[in-house]
Order: C-alpha cells, then structure tokens, then sequence
C-alpha cells in the first residue's frame, strides 16, 4: 500500500526519510555551520549534506540561500541577542546591555555583520529587537520623532563599528604605526609625543564603550530639550 500523504516516505540509503525534515531541524543546523564556518559556507546543497536530506526537500522549506540567511538571522535575533530582563533597570544600563549582546552575538557569525550592512531581517526576532530597542528609548524620556532618529543612530553605532573591527579598524596598531613611529621621534609636535603611549593602549572596546556613551549622552539632552 503507498504511504499516506501524512506519512514520511522511504528514503534511499543513508538518507533522511521524505517528509522528516522540519524548518527548525533546517535553521539549527544552518546556525551550527554559520557558526563554526562563517556565512558564506552556508548554502542549500552543504546544508542537505549535513542533514541527510536532499536539496529538493530543503526547498520545500527555504526558497533559497538569502531566505536561508534571513532564518538565520532572525534565529539570532529571536534566542540570542535581547539579554533577560531587558524590560527590568535603568534605561542607560539596558541599552548598554542591548549594544554588547548585539555585538557579542553577531562577531560570533563570520560574515553576518557585513550582510547585515547591506541588507535588513523583518523577521519576528528581527522585529522585537526593534521593539525592544524603541521601548528603551522611550523610557529614557524621547518622543517618537527622537526615539526613531536614535534608534536609527544606535543602529549605525553598534553595526558600523563591529564592521570595523572585522574589516578594517582606523584604530587598529597596524593602521597607527607610522604615527606611532613618528610621536616616539618628538619633533616639534609635543603633544603627539605625550599621546603616543595612550594611542597605543587605545582598545576597541574601549572606543565602542565611548561611543557608547556620548550616544547616551545624547539620548539624555534630547530628552530634557522641548523639542523632543
């Protein structure tokens, strides 16, 4: 008798059985590779290697690798990026919190911050990022005019600057050496040569935690002001 339409159908050997696979099965593994490999090792014919399936059954699933990426994308943004308790304290250190997480979760998938510069996830995690992102800024006091434009801004600040960690950081040493060289000369730019030892310790984080705040900063007067 042939297998109801309800019912797996037999698979060949050493394949997964028709009908078994199911879209979480396929974005938990397409996290793993993005993961450990980076994005540009995902694609639709790796991914039914790695799940036993053929390409066929995948798409009956992900039309193809940029629909596979938005289901990556917006896994991420639905499991790992708003920490616990966003909703609870001050809305300075929740926004500080939101900032990290993002930038934590995202340099965790090679390749994902610089999809994330060119295209955007509408997704449902995607979209209760956003939420949460706005909640905060209307709690910190701004109107909606205010909260869209920093929103826009916080966006740009997390985004651009874990872009250029990865890809090419004006404060990275190598970007700084002949600078550095030329300060430890003296001359006749004596401050450069007082700088020179705290350009050096100068750290990444450190300049998303300054960007960070003057963000918050901003957040904070545009609050008090009467146009906001």
């Amino acid at each position: 008798m042939a297998p109801s339409a309800e019912q797996p159908k037999p698979a060949p050997s050493g394949r997964r059985a028709w009908g078994s696979l199911s879209q979480a099965q396929i974005v938990a593994a397409a996290l793993e590779i993005a993961r450990t490999e980076g994005v540009e090792a995902l694609t639709i014919r790796r991914l039914a290697a790695d799940l036993g399936a053929s390409r066929m059954a995948l798409y009956r699933h992900v039309a193809d690798k940029d629909a596979l990426v938005d289901l990556v994308m917006n896994a991420i943004a639905e499991h790992d990026v708003v920490p616990p308790g966003i909703d609870e304290g001050p809305w300075q250190e929740r926004l500080r919190s939101l900032a990290a997480a993002m930038r934590r979760q995202l340099a965790a998938y090679p390749g994902m911050v610089a999809v994330l510069m060119t295209r955007a996830n509408h997704g449902p995690g995607a979209l209760n990022l956003v939420e949460a992102i706005l909640t905060i800024l209307g709690d910190a006091g701004l109107g909606d005019r205010q909260a869209a434009r920093h929103y826009l801004i916080f966006i740009d600040l997390v985004l651009g600057r874990l872009h250029r960690e990865l890809h090419g950081d004006p404060i990275d040493r190598h970007r700084t050496a002949s600078l550095l060289a030329l300060a430890g000369e003296g001359g006749d730019h004596p401050r450069l040569r007082a700088a020179e030892p705290h350009l050096r310790a100068v750290t990444a984080e450190e300049v998303f935690d300054a960007e960070l705040n003057m963000l918050i900063a901003a957040i904070a007067a545009a609050a008090g002001s009467p146009n906001s």
